[in-house]
């Protein structure tokens, strides 16, 4: 059986919100069900959250039966928790979601640090100029060179690349930085959030 994909909730507004998607978003929710009301409000709960797996954004209706709070890992083919979910840009999001947002990656990279290790380990030039490891914040050609050299012997976590690698900035803040940069939807490249269609 295929494993369900979690998601973080973000923001939670039970009574609906004030309806400022962009109009993309508006046609998706509204093929899901979702009716806007007089006066631009939603008639329906919504969920504000981050995919765990592949670091999506979204905004999902929340069924009103089910008690979802700030922080709740939900899954998301349980339709009758999320019955509908559309993906968004962090400039979707409600201001409370977006202050959730930092913390929730962080969580998720402590969760996931072997993936994220084994990306150092693994991470290959995307063109004959430039090198994927040069897309983290703090990483440019010399520490690039510096971390192809070192992981001949495999880094075995954030913290091992931090104390072999002693002038690279926090590689676990690098990755924070470049999945917010991902989730603005502007990248060219996309190294750890799921490339939205063009």
């Amino acid at each position: 059986m295929k494993k369900m994909e979690k998601a973080v909730v973000l923001d939670i507004l039970p009574s609906g919100a004030p309806f400022t998607l962009t109009q993309e978003v508006d046609s998706q929710l509204r093929k899901r069900g979702m009716r806007i009301v007089r006066g631009g409000y939603l008639n329906t709960p919504l969920a504000f959250m981050l995919s765990k797996d592949r670091l999506m954004l979204m905004v999902a209706v929340a069924s009103p039966e089910k008690a979802l709070k700030l922080g709740d890992e939900v899954d998301l083919g349980d339709k009758t928790t999320i019955p509908a979910w559309v993906r968004i840009n962090s400039g979707d999001l409600s201001s409370a979601a977006r202050s959730e947002l930092e913390e929730a990656i962080e969580k998720i990279i402590i969760e996931s640090e072997a993936d994220f290790t084994n990306f150092f380990n693994k991470a290959s030039p995307i063109t004959t100029r430039m090198h994927s490891l040069e897309l983290i914040p703090g990483i440019g050609k010399k520490h690039m060179w510096d971390i192809i050299e070192n992981r001949r012997k495999p880094f075995t976590s954030l913290a091992d690349i931090k104390k072999r690698l002693p002038l690279i900035t926090d590689p676990k803040k690098g990755i924070k930085e470049r999945i917010l940069a991902e989730l603005e939807g502007d990248e060219k490249y996309f190294l750890f959030v799921f490339q939205p269609r063009r």
